[in-house]
């Protein structure tokens, strides 16, 4: 009679099924979270990629400001600053600035394209960054321009 009693699995399946089933529940809350760290560090890469793109421009503005000439050759902006000739170009995936074609200063990363285009009153840049998304600004000086 008693093995009887001990081979009866009825209410088992039911407390196996709920067991698993709580323990699924956990292992899938553990894993939505290193998933919504990723998902927000891509979202603050672009985040960053915003701010490294505004500073560029505030920073280009600022030595256009300063500069007695400037032109557009080769898809390179050439600035004339203080008899001194500052250049900006594609570097692999960065732009860089160079004084008197030395150096190397990284000025924005993480660009697959740049564009510079000589304007009336200026020049405009446009770069397409690592995310596809294009942005572009237009620099404005008062300058005569060399061509």
């Amino acid at each position: 009679m008693k093995n009887l009693f001990l081979l009866n699995n009825k209410g088992y399946v039911l407390l196996e099924m709920l067991l698993s089933f709580f323990i699924f529940t956990i292992i899938l809350s553990l894993l939505f979270t290193p998933l919504r760290l990723m998902l927000d560090r891509q979202f603050s890469e672009k985040e960053l990629q915003d701010m490294e793109w505004e500073l560029f421009i505030l920073e280009l503005k600022k030595e256009t400001k300063m500069s007695q000439g400037i032109a557009v050759a080769n898809n390179k902006l050439v600035l004339y600053v203080d008899g001194r000739v500052v250049t900006y170009e594609k570097y692999g995936s960065n732009i860089r600035r160079r004084v008197d074609s030395t150096g190397h200063e990284v000025a924005l990363q993480g660009i697959n394209s740049v564009e510079f285009t000589m304007q009336k009153n200026g020049f405009q840049v446009k770069v397409t960054d690592r995310f596809a998304m294009e942005k572009e600004t237009n620099i404005r000086s008062y300058l005569m321009f060399l061509e």
